[in-house]
């Protein structure tokens, strides 16, 4: 006859305490100790009223007694399941202190107390062009069709003790692929006097609406010919330390920044080398520097879905000519995502040394520094939104005058016809990740976010001494954002104006613009976009 452990455990109990007179007792189980009680307790259940019969009967007739092999065995089982059960209530107790989930930043962990977070994401964007470039024009002055990744990202950031954000991003598509180039943010911020935050690194020109909104969340493939030109050109992630400070309906920041890490063929690395301090053992030395501020506000903001932004930034940067013309600054956009060739372009704004007879050419340019301005103003009416920004670069310097300022603007209305709004971040005074209503599933019904877009953009580079362009394009667009991570982008595009002038200056015939020079075509641009 076969017992239960249990049994024998409680038959055991029994026996050992057996009389000769019969009587009936309630015994108690302690659900932790798995140990019998004869009296109720904290954390006792009752397992029933048992009953011993016989007063001239042996005890062990009363009930089978286990073997002492038995009862140690059952004592060790016990012991056993009573460390399972602790373990259990341990690990049950650490997964509350760590939480994990799919954020904006990426893969996020962070502790339950707030004092440690980490964040591992990238992005993808595959682009695709195809040119309607016209007829009778020489294949080296088109267009070319393509695909290609436009940017290919992996980043980390996080939180440290609650004051210590940080970040480290690596773009393995971005500049020549040499030097550090493909080096976006990296940088550390200290957050203990909230609203005020400090960061030291290299981080972002805090400049223009445009540029501030990150490349995951544009309406179009591309920035607009004055961003890309100004800013993006001439690579925005430079080294340096700002303030910032924010509030319900106001963002600040103010930047002194140098240059970046990596040469990459970015054009504001005019230090000694070119090296752009990705080297230890040769940085840079000499490097130009340059002060910049934004500031918004909402002047309207009755919700997310119904405000009015507003925006001006600042910014001053000295050049350093050491160099002898070979690195100098220069401004340059492109007009499509594959074929990033520039068709506006001032070429270097410092000429080298050319001698006649011994002595410096008299009208050789030397840009000393030069300063922009902007202005932004954006919009949001339910699925209806606006945004529009103008920029000033003004250029001083030997053989430069007040009359060599470059100016660009663009305007752009949305409409989401799914029924979202662009979604506005007011701690970044910028326009953050969209959401659809609901996203796209064959199987729940949903079509995720639909959204329609029209662009006019217009760059003027051309000036007394600098031959750089007139561009103006328009550009109409249709978004298809099947979840926040996901989504397919489709432009078509028409340059309507693009020339250039000859000044007579050294340097001021750029050949490649005279190539492209007066070509109107119409540009097919895709994206295939995932981020994580």
């Amino acid at each position: 006859m076969k017992f239960s452990k249990l049994t024998l455990a409680i038959a055991t109990t029994l026996g050992a305490s057996a009389s000769f007179s019969a009587f009936a007792i309630e015994l108690y189980v302690d659900t932790k100790t798995k140990q019998i009680y004869a009296e109720p307790g904290r954390g006792r259940v009752l397992m029933g009223s048992f009953e011993q019969v016989g007063a001239a009967a042996p005890a062990k007739a009363a009930a089978p007694v286990a073997a002492p092999a038995e009862i140690d065995a059952i004592k060790q089982d016990l012991e056993l399941k009573t460390n399972e059960i602790k373990a259990l209530e341990e690990h049950a107790a650490e997964t509350e202190l760590v939480k994990t989930k799919l954020g904006d930043k990426g893969l996020e962990i962070e502790t339950q107390d707030g004092n440690f977070k980490i964040a591992m994401g990238g992005r993808l964007q595959v682009d695709a062009e195809v040119n309607s470039n016209g007829s009778n024009i020489p294949q080296t002055a088109k267009l070319n069709d393509g695909i290609g990744v436009r940017r290919g990202r992996l980043h980390m950031d996080g939180t440290l003790y609650k004051d210590f954000d940080f970040k480290f991003e690596y773009d393995f598509v971005r500049g020549s692929g040499t030097n550090a180039a493909g080096i976006t943010d990296a940088w550390v911020e200290y957050t203990g006097l909230k609203p005020i935050s400090f960061t030291i690194g290299q981080f972002k020109e805090p400049f223009s609406l445009e540029s501030v909104t990150s490349n995951r969340f544009l309406t179009f493939n591309e920035r607009s010919l004055p961003n890309n030109a100004f800013i993006e050109f001439a690579n925005p992630y430079l080294l340096g330390l700002s303030a910032q400070t924010y509030g319900e309906r106001y963002t600040g920041r103010i930047a002194l920044q140098s240059e970046p890490i990596g040469n990459g063929n970015y054009n504001n690395n005019t230090s000694l080398n070119g090296n752009g301090n990705a080297n230890r053992n040769g940085p840079s030395g000499n490097p130009s520097y340059g002060v910049t501020g934004r500031a918004t506000f909402l002047p309207f903001f009755n919700s997310k879905t119904e405000l009015l932004h507003a925006g001006v930034a600042a910014s001053y940067r000295s050049v350093n000519n050491t160099s002898n013309g070979t690195q100098a600054m220069q401004f340059a956009s492109q007009v499509a995502n594959v074929d990033r060739s520039n068709w506006a372009n001032t070429g270097g704004l410092t000429d080298a040394v050319l001698l006649a007879n011994g002595q410096p050419t008299p009208n050789r340019r030397v840009l000393e520094n030069f300063y922009r301005v902007g202005g932004e103003l954006a919009g949001v009416y339910g699925p209806a939104s606006f945004q529009a920004e103008y920029m000033h670069t003004q250029l001083n310097g030997q053989n430069y005058g007040s009359s060599d300022h470059l100016e660009g603007y663009y305007v752009f209305g949305s409409y989401f016809l799914t029924g979202e709004s662009r979604n506005y971040s007011t701690k970044k005074g910028a326009f953050d990740r969209q959401k659809p209503n609901k996203n796209f599933s064959l199987k729940n019904g949903g079509w995720g976010a639909w959204e329609v877009a029209a662009r006019f953009d217009s760059l003027d580079m051309n000036t007394q001494h600098v031959n750089g362009g007139n561009l103006q394009n328009g550009t109409l667009a249709l978004n298809w954002y099947l979840n926040p991570h996901v989504r397919f982008m489709a432009d078509v595009e028409h340059v309507f104006t693009n020339s250039v002038i000859n000044t007579g200056f050294i340097r001021s015939s750029n050949s490649s613009l005279l190539a492209t020079n007066g070509q109107h075509p119409n540009i097919f641009m895709f994206r295939t976009q995932i981020d994580w």
